[in-house]
């Protein structure tokens, strides 16, 4: 019986362990999405900058 309820408990605490596991992986994953979009916001802010450089150095 008792060993029954060692292996139950453990069973358990691999569930929770799976859980958390996923919600971690699932949260780090939405901060990389985040993350990534203001790296594409930078990238694009600095490829119309540099556009513009280049129009205004064409009009001198």
């Amino acid at each position: 019986m008792e060993l029954k309820d060692e292996l139950v408990e453990e069973e358990e605490l691999e569930m929770e362990l799976k859980e958390k596991f996923e919600e971690l992986k699932e949260e780090k994953k939405e901060e990389l999405e985040e993350e990534l979009k203001e790296l594409k916001k930078e990238l694009d802010k600095e490829e119309l900058e540099m556009e513009l450089k280049e129009e205004l150095e064409e009009l001198n």
